[in-house]
């Protein structure tokens, strides 16, 4: 049955029309907390360091990775939970784990129900290729197409969240990470592995150490939110493990540290059968709901769930401005997401 929400716009007057886009990146002045100077230039581009600070802070976060992974590494069957889209990001790094490390690895993938067939079809390809073992998980299609209506009605996030990316997409990352923890601690694995890139979580989160006991009751605060709007199921998939003993993993992205661009990525991953999916949008490589969280975003918000990430790209020097401008300057028609909407049961007014 098809749920009538009423989606608005929350930025009215502020803008007054068209906002103000800084003359270095693609972030707009309908983004949250943003300053620009006299000459139209953003406060985070003013506080970007220069080229060579980037390169220094790259180095120094890869030999980060390098310390906790060896550290971590351990006997087992399997040494390192990836968590694995299909995209080009996470075959980057699944790729990038194996060659540089040799790191026993289990890729796993879960499917939220809009994973494209070419996408599913590159996890086959790139993990055969790897000898990786690929773990298939679907959760509940009910559930996940219900999480999703919530998401793009309710207040399932905190407000800093809707800066990096759609409230849709922060939904199914939670879903994501939560299950890569329950995989960890069912395999006793202790590294944990994401193909994040910079904007999409802080530069400084390539290196994050997490104690399950921390962990626990951090996810308990948003598990109320997600009860409350889903019901008991959430609990399920939400709901952190019962752990008896206090674990520690790490969880690491090894993308903020590398320096590709999109595509010396694509690159790099056609050499183990990668292809590119068509049918998912500009700012996806693996996911057909992905342009129905940027308008629903864009709607809301007004201002593109990428823009930060383009931006950020931008000023790593891993992406032109015009190449960022072609990602965030078109936004997804509603009338052109007619199965998706049906799908999960949403109704625009």
């Amino acid at each position: 049955m098809e749920a009538t929400v009423k989606i608005t716009s929350s930025i009215g007057q502020e803008i007054n029309g068209s906002p103000r886009m800084c003359a270095r990146c693609v972030l707009t002045s309908a983004f949250p907390g943003i300053r620009f100077n006299e000459h139209g230039v953003c406060d985070l581009c003013l506080s970007a360091g220069s080229p060579e600070e980037t390169v220094t802070r790259r180095e120094r976060l890869m030999a980060d990775i390098d310390e906790v992974i060896e550290q971590y590494r351990g006997n087992g069957e399997y040494e390192c939970i990836v968590a694995y889209s299909g995209g080009k990001d996470s075959s980057n790094t699944l790729k990038f784990l194996v060659e540089r490390y040799g790191l026993r690895c289990l890729a796993v993938t879960v499917d939220n129900g809009f994973i494209a067939e070419q996408a599913v079809e590159n996890c086959k390809t790139v993990t055969a290729a790897l000898g990786v073992d690929l773990l298939f998980y679907r959760p509940s299609p009910v559930f996940m197409n219900d999480l999703y209506l919530k998401s793009a009605t309710t207040a399932l996030h905190a407000p800093a969240a809707i800066k990096r990316a759609s409230s849709m997409c922060n939904s199914c990352i939670s879903l994501i990470n939560n299950y890569m923890i329950k995989t960890a601690l069912q395999h006793n694995v202790k590294i944990i592995a994401g193909g994040y890139i910079g904007g999409q979580i802080p530069t400084d989160a390539a290196v994050m150490r997490m104690k399950t006991s921390v962990q626990s009751k951090l996810r308990g605060v948003s598990l109320k939110r997600y009860v409350t709007a889903l019901g008991p199921a959430a609990e399920k998939y939400m709901g952190f493990p019962e752990v008896a003993d206090e674990r520690e993993l790490v969880i690491v992205n090894p993308m903020l540290g590398l320096g590709q661009s999109e595509e010396q990525i694509i690159e790099n991953i056609r050499s183990i059968g990668w292809q590119r999916v068509t049918s998912v949008g500009l700012n996806s490589s693996n996911c057909q709901l992905n342009d129905l969280g940027i308008a629903v975003h864009h709607k809301q918000h007004g201002f593109h769930p990428y823009a930060l990430e383009a931006s950020e790209q931008i000023r790593a020097g891993l992406m032109t401005r015009a190449e960022a401008l072609k990602k965030v300057e078109r936004i997804p028609e509603f009338s052109d997401l007619r199965d998706q909407i049906a799908k999960i049961g949403l109704h625009i007014l």
